[in-house]
Parts: structure tokens; sequence; C-alpha cells
């Protein structure tokens, strides 16, 4: 039996992310593609981490380069860029990971087609090459997407699913 994963999973976690964005941070998101991601590699400089149990296996990533991630928390706090500690940073990724995977969460409840426990949020931060260790045996569907279109930097957001068997 083959093993794979509905990217229509994928749905909710978009969908949060950008109400995420557009409502807290006021940013005009885009998304500019979908893709299975193969490298284990933290895409950005941070990234902030919620785990998902109990009805679906797997995790949800939202990582960004840090000027990007400058931007948004300086947005959502309304406080310029520069302004934006590093604490403030890893606080508010944090935050963006939870409403990101809380939103994606009860979209699915009030679908009647999943329900499962998130985990509180993990921020880490990767100047070199960081790993991002999934739960054993999930496939990573990452989504790229653009904050606003007068930023040139992108974000990702990452789900990695514990894929089922599926027959053929």
């Amino acid at each position: 039996m083959a093993k794979t994963v509905d990217v229509q999973l994928l749905n909710p976690f978009i969908q949060a992310s950008l109400d995420c964005l557009v409502q807290m941070a006021g940013c005009n998101p885009a998304r500019r593609r979908i893709f299975i991601k193969q490298d284990p590699t933290m895409f950005g400089d941070v990234a902030g981490i919620i785990g998902m149990t109990q009805g679906i296996t797997g995790s949800c990533v939202v990582s960004f380069p840090l000027p990007l991630a400058r931007r948004i928390v300086g947005k959502l706090l309304m406080e310029e860029p520069d302004g934006v500690s590093d604490q403030m940073v890893d606080d508010g990724i944090g935050e963006i990971a939870n409403m990101v995977a809380g939103g994606a969460k009860r979209q699915f409840a009030a679908l009647g087609t999943y329900k499962f426990a998130i985990s509180t949020p993990t921020v880490i931060r990767g100047e070199n090459p960081t790993r991002l260790f999934n739960p054993a045996d999930t496939v990573a569907i990452a989504c790229e997407f653009t904050a606003d279109p007068a930023w040139p930097e992108t974000f990702l957001i990452e789900i990695a699913l514990k894929p089922q068997e599926k027959d053929g």
C-alpha cells in the first residue's frame, strides 16, 4: 500500500495564516507556491513550531527571515521594526504560530472533519542551517507566502503530517 497525505489538509492552515496576517498585522499576504518539503532545514532565521496530537499527528511550523519577522511583529505591536527586540520577535512569532494552528483547528472543527490538540508554541532561531525535527514518519507540505507586496522576503508554513495508508 502507498502512503499519502491529503494536500487539502493544508487549506485550513493557509487560510488561518492569511487571516492572521490580515487581521492582526494589517498585512496583504499572498500565496506563492505549495510543495512537498523534503529538506529538513528550517526556512529563514526564526520559526514558531506547534505540535499536533489526538486526531492529527504532526507539526505546524511558521518560519521567517529575521527582517520580515521584525516588520510583521512591529505591525502586530504597532512599533517600528528597529524598535522590535529579539524577545519581542520570539514572542510575536510564537503567537503567530499559535494563531495559525488554532485557526486551522477551529476550521477543522467547524467542518466536522478533524479534532486535535495543539501544543504550546516553541520558537527557534537558526543563524546556520537548523534542522527541524518533525514527528517520525511524517510528510512535510509547505506553502510559501509574501506578507506584503512591498516587502521582498517570503515566509513559509510547513505542515508535517503522518501519512495514511491508501489502497493502490
